[in-house]
This record gives C-alpha cells, sequence and structure tokens, in this order.
C-alpha cells in the first residue's frame, strides 16, 4: 500500500484494489482493516474539540445508505463526533455538515472485501456565531408521544439538534410525554451549554389564530381549555356541517387575546403568531372544508396593544411570501414585529421540516448562560433576531444601532452596514442582497454574476419619516428573475390575476433580518385604542334594565376602573380589549368584551376565520394554498368599528 500526500490535496490510492479518495489538508482518510465500511471523527479544526455533524453517504448512483429524515439525507454522529456505518464494496461519496456555520467537506471512498476506510474529519469554522454573540433555535416543535416520560425521544432530540447546530428548542405538545410538573428535570438531564431543551406550548389554538411561546413555564394545567374544542367537533372533525357561523359555533373559552395577555404577564413570557395565513380545505366523507389557521383576530390584537412578540415569517416554505406580505403590511402600519421561523415539527422522521432546515438566531448581549432562557427572550423582545434557511446576514446602522433599535428620524445622515455569508456549503454561494424600506425594495445587489462567498457593503440614507429598514439575502437557491424579489407586488399582482400563479419560493436559500425603525415621536407604535361605548345591561328575566349594577373593567386580569350604571345604562371608556365584569344583586356575574360580544366585530372576524373572505375576486379560484390577502384582514375596517366618531357602540349583556 502506498500514499503520496500533494500540496493542497492529500490523495490515498490504494494500487491494488483501485482505492482513489481526494481531502482537504488536515483530514485523514485511511485503511481501515478488518471492517466493511466507514468509522471515523470529527473535530472543529482550530480548536481540535469533537463536533457533532451529519455524516451522509451515498453509492454512485447517488442512493444515500442511511438516514434519520426522509427529507433530510444523512445520519447523525455521537455527541463526541463519531460514527459508523456498514456498507457493501463498492466506490462511495461521503459528505460532512455540520449546521450553517461550518463548511462542509465532501470525499470518496472504497470499500472492498474485508476492508474499510478510516475518516479522521477536522471541519473548519466559516462563521462563528456563538462567538460573535448570535444562537439559535426553534419555538414551534411539537414532541408528541405515546410513551409517558420518553427519555429515548429526549435524548433523540438532542442527537440530532448537536449535529445540525441548533442550540435550543422549545417543546410544544404532547412534550415527549411530560407535563407542568414533570418537565423541569426530564428536560434539564438532556440540557447544557452545547444545547437546551425549553418548555413551551402552542395555546390558544382558536379558529382565530394560533400562538407559540418562548418563556412559558407552565401552561398552568390549562391547555385542554385553550383549544377550541368546539370548532373541532363539531366543524373540523364532523362529516356534516360544510360552514359554520357564530351564531350556532361559538366558544367555549375564554377569549384568546385575553389569554395570551395574561399568559406574557404572569410568566414572563411573550407570544408569537404561528402560521399567520395557513389554511386548506379538508375532506370529510364528502365534504371539502375551508379550515383555518390564520391569524383572523391580527386587526383587532394590533388595535388593542399588539400583545405578540413577533410573527412567523419563515415556515412550510423557507421564503413564504404569504407571511411575508402580512408582515410587511403590519410594519407599515407603524407595529414592532420582530420575525421568526417555524417548524410546526421537527422530530418525525417523515417531517419536512427537520430540526435545522429553518432557524431563528437571537443576538444575546451576554456570555451564553447554562439556562439561557432569559437571554433569547430578551433579544426577542428587542428585536435581536434574524431567521434564515441557509445564509447568515448581520445589519447594524452607523456600527450603533443593532436589529430591532428604534432611531429619531431627524433627516440626519446614516449609515447601513451589511456582512452577508453564504451558508457553510462549500458549493453555496451569494446571489441577492435586497434591501427593503417600508416593504418596498430601495437597493438591490444582483451578486449572480461574481458569486461571492462573503459581501459586505454600506448605504447611506436619512429619515424624516417613520420607516423600517430589513435586509434579505439569497444563496444559491434563488429566484431567477430579480423582479419576483419584491414580495408586495409579487402577492398584488396574485391576489389580482385571472388564474393561478406558480409560486416556487418554497425551498429558496433565504436570509432575512428583523427591521431596524426610525420614529418621528417617542412612541415606538400605536398605543391601544380607547373605545367609548353605550353599555345596556337588562335582566333576563323581564328584558328590562337592572336598576344598579356595578362593572369592574379588567385588563389581563388586573382591575384598572370602576363604573356604578343607573337603570342598567351607561357611557363608558376603556381599552378594546378590556373585560368588563358586570355584577348586579339577584343575578351572576357575567363577562363582555369588544372582542367576543360586539357584533360588528365579530361580523369581520367570522367572515376571515370562516372562510367566507374567498368569495371575492374568485380568490378560492385564483390564489395559492395560505394565500391571504391584507386587505382581508380589514384593518381600517375593524379599527372605525371599535372607535366610531360619534358614541355608537352597543353592548347588550
Amino acid at each position: 500500500m502506498q500514499y503520496a500526500r500533494l500540496t493542497m490535496l492529500l490523495f490515498v490510492a490504494c494500487l491494488a484494489q483501485g482505492r482513489l479518495t481526494a481531502q482537504v489538508p488536515e483530514t485523514r482518510l485511511t485503511l481501515l482493516a478488518g471492517f466493511e465500511g466507514i468509522k471515523g471523527s470529527v473535530t472543529d479544526a482550530e480548536t481540535n474539540e469533537p463536533v457533532a455533524a451529519r455524516i451522509i453517504v451515498k453509492d454512485t448512483s447517488g442512493k444515500v445508505q442511511a438516514t434519520y429524515y426522509e427529507h433530510c439525507d444523512g445520519i447523525f454522529t455521537e455527541e463526541d463526533g463519531t460514527f459508523s456505518l456498514r456498507l457493501r464494496p463498492g466506490v462511495y461519496h461521503l459528505k460532512i455538515v455540520r449546521g450553517i456555520d461550518y463548511v462542509t467537506q465532501d470525499h470518496t471512498f472504497k470499500v472492498c472485501k474485508n476492508e474499510g476506510t478510516n475518516a479522521r474529519i477536522r471541519l473548519q469554522p466559516w462563521v462563528n456565531l456563538k462567538k460573535r454573540g448570535w444562537i439559535n433555535g426553534d419555538g414551534h416543535a411539537h414532541l408528541y408521544s405515546e410513551i409517558p416520560a420518553n427519555d429515548t425521544m429526549l435524548r433523540q432530540v438532542r442527537k440530532i439538534c448537536l449535529a445540525q447546530g441548533v442550540d435550543f428548542i422549545s417543546a410544544c405538545q404532547g412534550w415527549a410525554g411530560y407535563n407542568d410538573s414533570t418537565w423541569k428535570h426530564a428536560y434539564s438531564v438532556v440540557s447544557d451549554r452545547r444545547f437546551r431543551l425549553l418548555y413551551g406550548a402552542e395555546m390558544p389554538k382558536y379558529r382565530t389564530s394560533h400562538v407559540w411561546w418562548l418563556g412559558l413555564k407552565s401552561t398552568l394545567d390549562n391547555f385542554g381549555n385553550l383549544i377550541d374544542s368546539t370548532y373541532e367537533v363539531q366543524y373540523y372533525q364532523s362529516e356534516q356541517n360544510a360552514d359554520w357561523e357564530y351564531a350556532w359555533l361559538k366558544f367555549r373559552s375564554i377569549p384568546d387575546l385575553e389569554v395570551i395577555s395574561r399568559y406574557a404577564k404572569t410568566q414572563g413570557a411573550m407570544a408569537v403568531v404561528a402560521h399567520p395565513t395557513s389554511y386548506w380545505w379538508q375532506q370529510r366523507g364528502n365534504i371539502s372544508k375551508y379550515t383555518t389557521n390564520v391569524a383572523s383576530n391580527l386587526s383587532f390584537g394590533l388595535l388593542s396593544g399588539n400583545p405578540w412578540g413577533g410573527m412567523a415569517v419563515m415556515g412550510y416554505m423557507s421564503d413564504n411570501y404569504y407571511y411575508q406580505n402580512i408582515w410587511f403590511n403590519v410594519l407599515n402600519q407603524g407595529y414592532l414585529m420582530p420575525a421568526f421561523s417555524e417548524l410546526d415539527g421537527g422530530y418525525p422522521r417523515d417531517n419536512k421540516f427537520w430540526y435545522g432546515s429553518m432557524r431563528t438566531y437571537f443576538g444575546i448581549d451576554t456570555a451564553l448562560t447554562s439556562d439561557p432562557i432569559e437571554q433569547i427572550t430578551g433579544a426577542a423582545r428587542k428585536g435581536r433576531t434574524f431567521v434564515t434557511s441557509g445564509p447568515i446576514v448581520f445589519a447594524d446602522i452607523d456600527r450603533k444601532y443593532g436589529l430591532g433599535d428604534v432611531i429619531r428620524a431627524s433627516a440626519e445622515s446614516h449609515e447601513l452596514n451589511i456582512e452577508a455569508y453564504a451558508s457553510g456549503d462549500a458549493s453555496d454561494f451569494l446571489t441577492y442582497i435586497v434591501l427593503f424600506r417600508n416593504g418596498k425594495i430601495t437597493h438591490l445587489w444582483d451578486l449572480r454574476t461574481n458569486r461571492p462567498r462573503r459581501f459586505t457593503t454600506s448605504y447611506k440614507l436619512s429619515e424624516k419619516d417613520d420607516a423600517w429598514y430589513m435586509v434579505k439575502v439569497y444563496g444559491r437557491d434563488t429566484w431567477e428573475n430579480p423582479g419576483d424579489l419584491d414580495v408586495l407586488a409579487f402577492c398584488r399582482n396574485s391576489e389580482y390575476s385571472a388564474t393561478r400563479k406558480d409560486f416556487p419560493g418554497g425551498k429558496r436559500s433565504v436570509a432575512f433580518t428583523s427591521p431596524i425603525y426610525f420614529r418621528r415621536k417617542n412612541e415606538p407604535q400605536p398605543a391601544p385604542l380607547i373605545a367609548r361605548a353605550n353599555l345596556s345591561v337588562v335582566s333576563p328575566a323581564t328584558g328590562k334594565g337592572v336598576r344598579k349594577c356595578t362593572v369592574d373593567i379588567f385588563v389581563a386580569g388586573e382591575k384598572i376602573g370602576t363604573a356604578r350604571l343607573s337603570g342598567g345604562k351607561g357611557r363608558l371608556r376603556f381599552p378594546v380589549n378590556a373585560q368588563l365584569k358586570i355584577t348586579d344583586e339577584g343575578h351572576e356575574p357575567i363577562i363582555r368584551s369588544l372582542y367576543a360580544d360586539y357584533e360588528p366585530y365579530l361580523a369581520i372576524q367570522e367572515r376571515i376565520a370562516n372562510g367566507q373572505w374567498m368569495a371575492e375576486n374568485n380568490w378560492k379560484n385564483t390564489l395559492n394554498k395560505s394565500h391571504v390577502p391584507w386587505e382581508v384582514f380589514q384593518f381600517e375596517k375593524t379599527k372605525k368599528n371599535l372607535v366610531p366618531r360619534a358614541l355608537g357602540n352597543h353592548i347588550a349583556a
């Protein structure tokens, strides 16, 4: 056996058997007698520390030899970076991948009878994101398990995430068979500074919207009450009822916006709007039903003070224009809304959205602690996030203001700095850098000719009006036509097309930042609307106004005021998201709110939630699944209904 070393590549030749392999410096592939297959280990080329990674082995026909996921090739090393795979004699291609922040390696090796390959892989860091203060994870990660206390699942989650370079996940139902009282110890066993398993939930899950949580400590054993069970049983799972109305399919649960506000306040947690435009047609027997996860309460929530900490703008598709379209319009209404990605799964082998396929990076200000949840939620609240399916992007203004910051719009000159990288895949490159201002492309860098792996630039700007800026970066899997990069224009054209237009954005290699904002005034975003309402309280027995009653006004569970009505009538002024507790001698107290009981608003919400909006403009036949135009949310109409010019709101109690 003879080996020859070249200057740039190490070639190992097994002359008798025709073995040939090409490698990068420092990585070594050597003969392994007595084992048919490949064994190896992976280390960091700079620190010499073991690195968990994903190992992809294909034969000459391109067939993957072993895989965990159906939609993501390869197996995962042990935590110490070691791996072993038995193979038939033949020639194979080996690829080693570790997240997006290490440079991938590719090798060719041969397995002979009673002889395999020993691989000592030294991976070169690409962008040291942790060193720069960025960690990544996912907050919408379901761990459904039929096995109680499924520690095997927890260990497998840890193994996959370490190999994929995922720093944390926030587990949602079914929590790998754990619950409010048992999760903490079990999750701590698989958590350390390299990976952290956190507790979360997707709740409330109503026909009006879903949210998932970062920083949740407990569901307070209330999860079952926060599912829209009436909708699930009488509509979604039923083979009857082709549509629904609030007149017969009412809420049985506490209003979801109230739940969000209370949990956020009492637990210091933050809620993220999940899949804001997701809907589909569900077949039940002979009936095809409009089924919704759409955030139909979006306008009311924004107008009541924006209870959410952010919105999923990357999910189900890496470049999901339908989510981004809504996000851009929310930002254009003056609201702060950080960007998040979501997997809505991650663990099952057949899941299309595997751990690491999409990530949210969080910019933390201090060294990573063993329990980083406060750092994660703190970064999210500041808007220090970017989302990615591969590329890496950093942006700041004047080397002083970071993502999420609010800058005074005073017409002063500023410089926006951009630093972008292709993913760790050695064959990847950058194609576009897109700078958005208020949803429109204000500058485009077309890099398709030069194909750089890294790109830095700056852009001069000044603002005297309210504005927001966002940077978007594309890798090798990109749009062919630069004209399609305009999110708002693409969606608008689709909304008024006579035929359904294809949307090929599902597998784009893309990253984009949360915005940096400019504001003329000191208020970063609009304050909650204040309603002025005429309240009528009548006796159910007589239909006449009660003689005397007390109205306690609550916001997020805290009493902020009290009013006493004479004859059951009065004029009240209160935040639009308030809950009114009405008490009268001889009757049980009742709770009323504009959100759940004010018919003009319910008509708006119902039209969104039950799909009646699709009757307009032939949208049922022309829009792609999950495309909901911004106008469907009727932001301005909701605003006018909640705060009319004259005192005309009536809540019948």
